[in-house]
């Protein structure tokens, strides 16, 4: 019938702190640590592990969506996912993979711009970096050159598009709204298509404006479908989603196209994620659909028309999600999400000001200094991605013997390294959700002055005099919408320059929550970290360490040696003294005295000896990152909320048989009873789970299932968020044990686990557990016949 073709575009911005390189705890995520984790959980794995069911709910295949679309990840969102989730990350590298020999050599997925900066408001020089680091990125991961690049925004205009065909990209995927006018390639008259009529069920030839004769490849989305996905709900049925392709497709149509961020299989629209897995495994192949990739149907069926595109106001361009060209990302055009009636958006073009001015001065002084560091230091820049890819010793070292001027000694290599970082905070300053939003004091806006405050740190260390004056001045002039929020200086003041973190904050944070957390190594972000010598002391309340803290970045080597000394005297005072490390015999003369006079001495004595002999830098706890400012809280309080617990379970064990009475009467309790009784009944419930989780004995959760027992009888409603948790995990390891071991032993303990969830009234994940059992059975591992009984258990249906 035609080719089928759906675009996902998968992206979230930056979110770590430019200082530490650690994403920090967003509230408004919550239950979820920040909203990656939480979008996560909501599409890309649920994508990655699709579940398609049967009509009593009953998992019958769980597919890999992204090995049937085509797709894109922001590189950034891929670095999070590699190391935060690798399972995931693994299988979108195995849909693509899949997709290559499903597609005669053409794989699902496509590159992205960088940091998702918009291209046509980038200089020539960045513009290009963003397009070859997306490139070269690609290439790491996917093991080819990609065939595309996603234009973050869709956002381009003549010039982007040149640089894409520089770049040797086949094509590229715009919206129907940037087309200005087509024409047959075999005749010269021109048919205007500025109003959006563009036919989306071809591609098109788009020529380099330099009449070289170099061409780049168009697919135009289709519009009507595209928003339906994403606005209309065209996900909630998979029969009427499919219904919208086939009539996108027409008569005679060679193909039909959507593209739409990604996440609104899942994100946006709960099950989105379903609903695409079997729309496209059952639906479409029932109806005859071809499901394939830009790259094959381009293989196929070259251009026979040739497009050109609106040029914007100035030449600046267009984008899919702008009605103004692109003046969403530097204008007050009216284009926003979340504001209020009466807001305004004149913050935006202020806020890119003051980052072309950060990004001019940053550039002057990498091209002052980089001239005598590196051969070409724009090339060098070019070619940094190799080590933002693979940070290391030896991937440093590989990347300047290639591109440095000479042998550098180690200040000189830290040197050149920092002007690059510096140059990657200066880009990362671009990155479009800075500006989508309604108010400057949004995160998407904070993050990119965060990294504006990275770049001017970078600049002084440097040896350079930032333009931190003039860039507030021109700050000032943005206007918040929120009242008491003041103008964007206000705002850098108040949510930026307190995330600013130094080496020698991050070894007191080390230093403060090694009170609650003595691992001796580790990592925080870019900086690995080792903890030695490290001895406590307690006097009352009063509890004394000292140690060294080494810290090592991984993206520049550089390295930080502290010896450090913390006094806990009790609730949240803490102190620490901190100071380069003197070698071995010095400290060990100086933590030797401390400990010493600590057995008697006043607090006044201990703080001055600390400060003097361990000095000279001081802190306390409100330098302790967010992390570990929530690991001492627990710490110090944990024993108050323990004692509340007991207290309320005590009073309601004693008043128990007053309020079950109550209940058997046929009588409400009041509802300063009902919440003792809950919190009471929750409290027991966590205490009994968390002693008996390392056993599988149904028996041995006898007091848990009675207190499950009791809040279903009277209906109370206790939270089983840790339960559930607990359980989740257990069921995933005994899962995973009767996989690698199929005796009927192995697997009766798994079901065992099962069926007590059920008695304890829980609702466990199944989905890891659901996974492993299922590729064991679909594969014919051995011992499939005995894995049968725990696929049912797990509520696994297959045919």
């Amino acid at each position: 019938m035609g080719s089928i073709i759906i675009h996902g575009h998968f992206y979230q911005p930056p979110r770590e702190n430019p200082w530490t390189g650690a994403i920090e705890r967003e509230g408004s995520a919550r239950p979820f640590h920040d909203w990656n984790e939480r979008i996560y959980a909501e599409c890309y794995r649920p994508n990655a592990f699709a579940r398609i069911t049967d009509s009593r709910g009953r998992v019958q295949r769980i597919v890999n969506n992204y090995a049937h679309i085509s797709f894109n990840f922001g590189p950034t969102l891929l670095n999070w996912l590699e190391r935060a989730h690798p399972d995931t990350y693994a299988r979108i590298l195995e849909a693509d993979r899949e997709s290559i020999s499903l597609h005669q050599g053409h794989g699902n997925a496509i590159a992205q711009g960088y940091n998702h900066a918009i291209l046509p408001l980038c200089n020539e020089r960045d513009r290009y970096t963003q397009i070859r680091w997306g490139i070269a990125d690609f290439r790491d991961r996917f093991g080819r050159f990609p065939e595309s690049l996603w234009l973050p925004e869709t956002a381009c205009n003549d010039a982007t598009l040149g640089a894409m065909i520089d770049a040797g990209l086949l094509y590229v995927i715009l919206s129907p709204t940037q087309a200005e006018r087509v024409r047959p390639l075999d005749t010269e008259q021109w048919q205007d298509v500025s109003n959006g009529g563009i036919d989306p069920r071809r591609c098109y030839r788009y020529f380099h404006r330099d009449r070289s004769g170099r061409s780049i490849a168009i697919f135009f989305y289709d519009p009507e479908v595209s928003m339906a996905i994403a606005f209309e709900g065209a996900l909630a049925w998979s029969s009427n989603f499919v219904d919208r392709l086939t009539r996108a497709l027409g008569e005679g149509g060679d193909m039909a196209n959507v593209a739409t961020d990604g996440e609104s299989y899942g994100h946006h629209f709960p099950f989105g994620d379903r609903c695409l897995a079997y729309s496209l495994e059952v639906e479409a192949r029932a109806r005859g659909l071809d499901l394939t990739n830009y790259g094959e149907f381009l293989a196929s069926h070259p251009p026979r028309h040739e497009v050109e595109i609106k040029s914007g106001t100035g030449g600046e361009g267009t984008a899919w999600s702008c009605q103004h060209g692109v003046q969403r990302w530097y204008r007050d055009c009216g284009c926003q999400t979340g504001g209020a009636e009466g807001w305004n958006q004149r913050w935006r073009e202020p806020l890119r000001r003051a980052l072309d001015l950060l990004r001019d001065a940053a550039a002057r002084q990498f091209e002052d200094l980089g001239g005598d560091l590196f051969r070409e230091p724009w090339a060098a820049r070019d070619a940094y991605i190799e080590v933002l890819r693979h940070p290391g010793i030896a991937s440093r070292k590989k990347f300047l013997n290639r591109h440095a001027r000479g042998r550098l000694d180690d200040a000189a290599r830290t040197r050149a390294l920092n002007l690059l970082e510096a140059q990657r905070a200066a880009m990362f300053m671009y990155t479009s959700c800075g500006w989508f939003f309604a108010d400057i004091s949004r995160i998407e806006a904070v993050q990119v002055m965060k990294y504006a405050g990275r770049v001017l740190d970078f600049m002084e260390e440097l040896g350079a005099t930032s333009p931190v004056n003039r860039f507030l001045e021109v700050l000032a002039e943005a206007t918040s919408n929120v009242p008491g929020m003041g103008n964007g200086a206000d705002v850098y003041r108040r949510l930026v320059q307190p995330d600013r973190v130094t080496p020698s904050r991050v070894a007191a944070h080390l230093a403060i929550s090694s009170i609650a957390d003595d691992s001796p190594e580790g990592r925080i972000g870019d900086f690995l970290f080792h903890r030695r010598d490290f001895e406590k002391r307690q006097r009352g309340r009063f509890t004394l360490t000292t140690g060294r803290v080494l810290l090592n970045t991984s993206t520049t080597g550089q390295q930080r040696d502290c010896a450090v000394a913390t006094l806990h005297m009790g609730g949240l005072d803490f102190y620490c003294a901190l100071g380069a490390y003197a070698g071995a015999k010095n400290f060990a003369r100086a933590a030797k005295g401390l400990h010493e006079r600590f057995v008697n001495a006043s607090l006044p004595v201990m703080l001055r000896l600390m400060q003097s002999e361990f000095g000279p830098e001081e802190f306390g706890l409100e330098e302790v990152l967010p992390e570990g400012r929530r690991t001492i809280f627990e710490m110090v309080f944990g024993d108050i909320f323990e004692g509340f617990a007991s207290q309320l379970a005590r009073l309601y064990e004693e008043n128990r048989r007053f309020v079950v009475s109550l209940h058997e009467a046929g009588f409400e309790p009041p509802t300063q009873l009902r919440q003792v009784a809950e919190l009471a009944l929750q409290h027991r419930f966590e205490q009994e789970l968390l002693e008996q989780r390392s056993d599988h004995n149904l028996a041995a959760y006898g007091k848990a299932l009675g207190v499950a027992q009791e809040v279903a009888r009277w209906n109370y409603r206790i939270d089983k968020s840790l339960g559930n948790s607990v359980f989740s995990a257990l069921i995933a390891e005994a899962a995973r044990d009767a996989v690698s071991e199929p005796g009927i032993d192995k697997v009766e303990s798994a079901i065992q686990l099962v069926r007590l969830a059920k008695g304890l009234l829980l609702e466990p994940n199944f989905d890891l557990a659901q996974e492993t059992v299922y590729a064991a059975l679909v594969s014919g591992a051995p011992g499939s016949e005995k894995l049968a009984q725990l696929a049912a258990a797990l509520n696994l249906g297959l045919k």
